[in-house]
């Protein structure tokens, strides 16, 4: 989706933000939670070099192993999760 024949007014509710005392600080090494435009908290936490998810994480199931993983991706496989690696 592009915001280049958008209006402010409509868009801003789907544009995400960190919440920080500092304004215009945007990610660090500290964890900050992700907000929609019209500030409500998302389950998401973010710095830098950290994901968290407080809530329900939905991981997609295979019943074999995927052909081409990419390093650090995640899988369930037959009930059990596995993190692709070199």
């Amino acid at each position: 989706m592009s915001l280049q024949t958008k209006k402010i007014n409509q868009t801003y509710p789907d544009l995400l933000t960190v919440l920080s005392s500092t304004t215009g600080e945007g990610l660090t090494s500290s964890s900050k939670r992700i907000f929609d435009g019209k500030g409500t908290g998302s389950p998401l936490w973010m710095s830098t070099n950290m994901l968290q998810v407080d809530g329900i994480l939905n991981l997609k199931e295979y019943s074999s192993e995927p052909s081409s993983p990419t390093v650090g991706d995640l899988a369930f496989i037959n009930d059990e999760l596995y993190i692709a690696k070199q």
